[in-house]
């Protein structure tokens, strides 16, 4: 039996227009489905690395019905995960060289990629769409190969601006030939890329998706007391990502090792649940991670998601922490951090060019640039909870005036009628 490379992703999820439109401002309403009305009877095809797992996998997981409710046809396919290991390595170097990592990818790494993706392309040709939607470049070369005749977007979730020179000048004659290129921040664009194929989203989160709940923090505590063994009656700190040294966990343990000279019994929280199959490299991260943290009897890793509701897990860590960090150097846009602002948590984000574009230092949050300077954040933070609100209140309405669904989908559908005319 010939292996499938493809699986179409079956969303049970429906949306109301009406749960949605009420997040958006009158004129914004109008426009939204003013575009919708131009594209009945088209198709649209989104293809992305994996089904679960991952911001990319959250954005079309609500994306997909938010289309559907509007009377767009959208269909979502992701790889299928027996296609290998060896594949989603390759991928990862990849992924890894264009943020700027100076990985080596020798010819036959190189040419298992081009085979594998030959592969998925005569898969794609087999789906009818107007409009194919690449995600990313795991999918990159295999979008280039297939739907010669159809008009194709490259959507890239990741910061561009310092390539492995390499790497890049294998892919970016495949990027070009794109018909639009998206990005999630001006600042990753290269400038080896033509302008005026170029667009700007900024991501934005799901208002009606479960990952929004608000949950009083008396309640959250007590959840993960129960799940995951934690003290209720400490001040606790939360970061809340993938096991990836961009996200620098390293560097949170350390301001954390800080934080204890004055709060000794401080807690700290480290939620990096492996359920994304396209990064073979989390494990790694995570034993180097779990290496340091075991000296420590304050500091709690999650990485196996056996026994553990995901999600809920990770919904009721938001809203339990005092302060929620993300120490990313490198953050295509960074959702984790838009999640908590909307909990109305005061958030330290690293220095990521994506963490910037939503904290505002001091007005909304913080923005710091080395472990000694979170350490002095969170112990200000900590010694004010008036401060902590009023940084809370002022990440929440920073979320809804600018980081909500509704205004994303306004994006997409724009950019779908600007390729078909």
């Amino acid at each position: 039996m010939p292996r499938i490379y493809l699986k179409k992703v079956i969303l049970s999820k429906q949306v109301r227009r009406a749960d949605f439109l009420r997040f958006m401002p009158a004129r914004q309403k109008k426009e939204l489905l003013k575009q919708a009305s131009g594209l009945r009877g088209k198709r649209v095809a989104h293809i992305n690395a994996v089904a679960d797992g991952g911001g990319v996998a959250e954005i079309l997981a609500s994306l997909i019905p938010y289309l559907r409710s509007l009377g767009v046809e959208s269909d979502w396919y992701s790889i299928n995960p027996d296609v290998g290991e060896k594949f989603f390595k390759i991928t990862n170097k990849i992924h890894n060289a264009l943020q700027g990592a100076p990985v080596k990818i020798n010819n036959r790494e190189w040419a298992d990629y081009k085979q594998v993706s030959r592969r998925i392309a005569a898969e794609l040709d087999k789906i009818d769409c107007d409009v194919l939607a690449v995600n990313d470049p795991q999918i990159l070369l295999a979008g280039h190969y297939a739907h010669l005749n159809k008009h194709k977007i490259y959507f890239s979730h990741i910061d561009t601006s310092s390539v492995f020179k390499p790497v890049w000048k294998k892919l970016v004659p495949v990027i070009k030939l794109y018909h639009r290129i998206v990005f999630s921040n001006r600042d990753f664009v290269n400038g080896s890329l033509p302008g005026r194929k170029v667009k700007i989203f900024t991501p934005a989160i799901d208002p009606l998706s479960p990952k929004q709940k608000i949950v009083p923090q008396k309640e959250a505590r007590l959840y993960l007391k129960k799940h995951g063994g934690i003290p209720t009656r400490c001040p606790l700190i939360a970061q809340i990502s993938r096991f990836d040294i961009w996200k620098n966990p390293a560097g949170v343990i350390q301001s954390f090792r800080i934080v204890q000279n004055t709060y000794p019994n401080a807690q700290l929280v480290l939620v990096g649940f492996n359920t994304a199959k396209d990064n073979p490299t989390a494990r790694v991260v995570y034993k180097d991670i779990a290496a340091v943290a075991s000296k420590s009897r304050d500091i709690f890793l999650f990485f196996d998601p056996k026994g553990k509701d995901v999600l809920e897990f990770t919904v009721m860590a938001q809203n339990a922490a005092d302060i929620v960090v993300q120490n990313s150097t490198k953050e295509g846009f960074g959702l984790v951090v838009t999640e908590a602002m909307w909990k109305r948590q005061a958030v330290i984000g690293g220095p990521a060019s994506g963490i910037r574009k939503q904290i505002r230092n001091g007005k909304n949050g913080f923005i710091v640039k080395s472990p000694e300077e979170m350490a002095q954040k969170i112990i200000f933070l900590l010694s004010r909870p008036t401060e902590r609100k009023r940084l809370g209140n002022s990440a929440k309405k920073t979320v809804l005036e600018n980081f909500l669904f509704p205004r994303l989908v306004l994006d997409h559908l724009k950019l779908y009628r600007s390729c078909l005319k």
